[in-house]
């Protein structure tokens, strides 16, 4: 048993008031290491707002401004090439001679045409000639009706043989006309395949020619894009190297051949009143808006796993408590996920500190997380 110290007035009242003392002290220590325990089991969580925004679903491709119409121009003869008047980038008329062939052959032609037209108009006036005489003789009874017949048979072939010649004379006249390559329409020329001194083919490309006019933007897209089949709600063409010059755009023409070898699909839009820096063979980009839906999009990191599925931890704004919910996802971008359901606006999301919750558990809220 302890004694209480000496010298005291009471000291049996004292000492026991000393103890009881003690004894408090020590009860509210521990009662706040409790408190304090208990809070340290209350995890702390960053939580967002769940919040509807315009989800637009946009692809985008690159590609280059050519002509409408454009004509591949070549030589309907054969011959060596001894004059070329234009080359690429070169502005044409209809009409303007572009390059010309050596018409020395066809030249030759000609001459033996008219030779030939000349022998037979001889032909056709003896004919003739034989023809008046044996007419007027048969009167006479001094010729019968057959040498009158065989004269007429004769003056008929004399004139279908000059009918021949002169057509010979007019395909070789046509065939130096042709030794002349001329535009066949306003534009630009865009490529070249001969050089003077070569010796062409007849119906081998000398010059491709973009007309004059409207202008598409051609694009060459992938067959899963368009594997849908779903209609885009718009389109714009814009410049790769000026993006602020940019044109509304339709879809005018889709191939139906797959390019084998890039596995793509060649896609034309047309471009009404294109702007003047959107040149032949310019780069272009379009920028193409497939759907537009309103939709809850939440960072990557609030996404789970419930049961194999897609989940998302949620807090109860009255309660503090958390709830896995099952979420359908709509697609992954690189930093959100655009959700199709699961989620309803104003939910608080948990964005950081949901990798050891469960159900139903208390948490706390990150001051000036939920916004």
């Amino acid at each position: 048993m302890l004694n209480p110290p000496k010298g005291l007035r009471h000291p049996g009242r004292l000492w026991k008031v000393s103890l009881l003392a003690t004894l408090s002290m020590l009860t509210l220590s521990s009662c706040e290491d409790s408190s304090k325990k208990a809070e340290a089991e209350v995890p702390l969580v960053t939580v967002e707002v769940a919040k509807v925004d315009h989800d637009v679903i946009r692809a985008a491709g690159t590609g280059e401004i050519k002509a409408r119409v454009q004509s591949d121009l070549s030589f309907k003869v054969s011959g060596r090439v001894i004059e070329r008047r234009v080359g690429v980038g070169d502005r044409v008329k209809a009409g303007q001679v572009l390059a010309t062939l050596d018409p020395t052959e066809q030249l030759a032609d000609i001459e033996s045409a008219k030779a030939g037209v000349a022998a037979q108009e001889a032909t056709l006036r003896k004919s003739s000639s034989v023809l008046n005489r044996r007419k007027t003789l048969i009167q006479t009874g001094a010729l019968s009706q057959q040498e009158v017949d065989s004269a007429q048979q004769e003056f008929l072939s004399a004139q279908k043989d000059l009918d021949a010649a002169k057509a010979a004379l007019e395909t070789s006249q046509e065939a130096l006309e042709q030794t002349e390559l001329k535009a066949d329409a306003d534009g630009t020329i865009t490529a070249r395949d001969v050089e003077v001194g070569q010796v062409v083919q007849a119906s081998s490309t000398v010059f491709t020619l973009a007309h004059d006019g409207a202008r598409d933007a051609v694009f060459n897209v992938q067959e899963n894009a368009l594997s849908t089949g779903a209609n885009p709600i718009s389109l714009t063409v814009s410049l790769l190297s000026r993006p602020e010059i940019s044109v509304p755009a339709k879809v005018r023409e889709i191939s139906p051949t797959l390019d084998r070898s890039l596995g793509t699909i060649r896609v034309k839009l047309s471009i009404d009143n294109p702007p003047p820096e959107m040149t032949l063979g310019a780069a272009i980009v379009a920028d193409v808006v497939m759907a537009q839906q309103d939709r809850i999009s939440i960072p990557w990191q609030s996404m789970f796993s419930k049961e194999g599925k897609s989940a998302v931890w949620v807090v109860d704004k009255d309660a503090l408590t958390t709830t896995l919910k099952p979420v359908q996802v709509e697609r992954y971008d690189a930093d959100r996920v655009v959700l199709a359901s699961g989620i309803e606006p104003g939910e608080l999301v948990v964005v950081d500190g949901g990798q050891f919750l469960r159900e139903q558990q208390k948490v706390a809220i990150s001051k000036g997380a939920a916004q």
